[in-house]
């Protein structure tokens, strides 16, 4: 398939998965605002949304499997965890998803969220806090306390996973940390796996991306007619301006992220409704065209036409978010404000190791004056304490994790990659072939064989953590 491929996606979506198909029950549950402080607040607490399946339940001997919920409405990662059902089917689980707080429909303050700083509590101390209380309460409903808990998660929701281990090891006792970047990244680690990415199926295609941004810049340099040029080739409702050329340089980059991130061998909806092999997809666009802005323009046009539906033109503002996260936060205040308070991720590209124009190489001041001046000078920057909290690269000391990693994936550069001295089944599981968190979804005849063995490892080893004495 090639440029085209973006145009038949619809009866070929998941046709040949092996998904577990489960139902769930939407529940909501009472959590506390802020877990930490004494004081009563006003309002005290907010409702948080689960889903929750007994389908395979064993009521006397299964443990509970818990997807630690990340930045999203919580429907988005039970359509895409189908390994965790395959799991519950094999041990008898207790399925339950928990939605992360500020996400979805687990608002507090309600639309007044942003209000008066109520986003203070838009935390990973108060996101584990949530899911700790609620486990432990589950547990009790279920009639043992003492029941064991596996954790999973993907992404930030993998990092999650990581840190309930860290946290709150009596209350969960193992976990699957997919694509998780515990790990410090490098200022240009993210975009320069993306160019590996390209580069591994074709040589000539960041070659040619480097082409086409190049002249994209030689083009603005001209102003109004150059503008006018980009405006036609790229579809864009309103007419390309100085002002506006940086946003539209990091709106094409954005796609780059999306498609590397979800690079998974066969079509699917995750992220937008992408091909299989999207990358892939994009560098044959880009080299099968006359001249490489036309490619990429046209591999752009498509991956926008994926992921915000068709339109007969293309708005950049409405379509990328600038924020604190280079790789993007969709469009959602909630992750920017995430990475304000706590999270920092790597910061840009840089035209050297990578295709894509220099952009973003914040410094921590860029980070606090960027912060401050968009949700006000009270933000306090706490990027420092949040490694010495959650323990940076110095994890020896934890025990019943598996961090798994897909080479394809950008992310996987912050990853667990080796076995990490000291540590007690610390499981490190790179995927070839796999982008990120492939080994969550369900299984699919189209699955590389790399990800088949890694499921299959990382059935036994939860088998094994469930069998095996309770050990914090």
């Amino acid at each position: 398939m090639k440029g085209n491929a973006y145009l038949v996606l619809g009866a070929l979506l998941s046709l040949q998965s092996l998904a577990v198909s489960v139902e769930y029950k939407e529940i909501y549950v009472d959590s506390k605002i802020d877990h930490f402080n004494p004081l009563v607040r006003n309002p005290n607490t907010f409702k948080q949304r689960m889903f929750v399946s007994e389908a395979f339940y064993d009521f006397k001997h299964g443990p509970i499997l818990v997807y630690t919920g990340n930045e999203g409405a919580i429907e988005q990662f039970w359509n895409n965890t189908g390994f965790l059902m395959e799991v519950a089917r094999e041990v008898k689980g207790f399925i339950v998803f928990i939605e992360h707080r500020y996400y979805g429909k687990s608002i507090p303050f309600g639309k007044d969220w942003q209000q008066n700083y109520n986003y203070q509590f838009l935390t990973v101390d108060q996101a584990l806090a949530d899911y700790a209380v609620i486990l432990t309460n589950l547990k009790k409903e279920l009639g043992d306390p003492n029941r064991k808990v596996i954790a999973f998660g993907g992404s930030y929701g993998g990092m999650l996973t990581a840190y309930m281990r860290f946290k709150y090891p009596d209350i969960v006792d193992g976990g699957l940390a997919a694509s998780a970047p515990i790990f410090p990244m490098g200022k240009y680690d993210f975009f320069r796996s993306v160019t590996d990415d390209c580069h591994n199926y074709n040589a000539k295609c960041p070659l040619r991306v480097r082409e086409a941004f190049s002249t994209i810049l030689t083009m603005a340099s001209q102003g109004g007619t150059g503008f006018e040029k980009l405006t036609s080739k790229f579809r864009l409702c309103s007419n390309l301006t100085a002002g506006t050329v940086q946003h539209f340089l990091l709106w094409i980059r954005n796609s780059f992220t999306t498609m590397a991130m979800v690079d998974y061998p066969y079509a699917a909806d995750f992220l937008g409704n992408l091909p299989a092999a999207p990358i892939n997809v994009t560098c044959d666009t880009i080299l099968s065209a006359d001249t490489a802005v036309d490619g990429l323009a046209a591999a752009t046009v498509a991956f926008y036409n994926a992921t915000s539906g068709p339109a007969s033109c293309l708005d950049p503002a409405k379509e990328f978010m600038e924020c604190a996260d280079a790789t993007g936060c969709g469009l959602m205040s909630q992750w920017d404000i995430q990475v304000c308070l706590q999270l920092r991720f790597p910061s840009g590209s840089n035209n050297v190791s990578d295709m894509f124009p220099p952009m973003d190489a914040w410094s921590p001041s860029d980070y606090q004056n960027y912060c401050s001046k968009k949700y006000g000078p009270g933000l306090s920057y706490q990027h420092d304490f949040f490694n010495v909290d959650f323990w940076s690269s110095r994890i020896a000391a934890t025990s019943q994790l598996i961090f798994s990693n897909g080479d394809l994936d950008p992310w996987h550069t912050g990853g667990v990659l080796k076995e990490v001295t000291g540590a007690r089944s610390v499981v490190p599981i790179l995927i070839k072939g796999g982008a990120h968190h492939l080994d969550l979804r369900a299984a699919h005849v189209q699955d590389p064989v790399s990800v088949v063995d890694a499921r299959d490892l990382e059935m036994r080893i939860i088998k094994s953590w469930l069998v095996s004495p309770s050990s914090k």
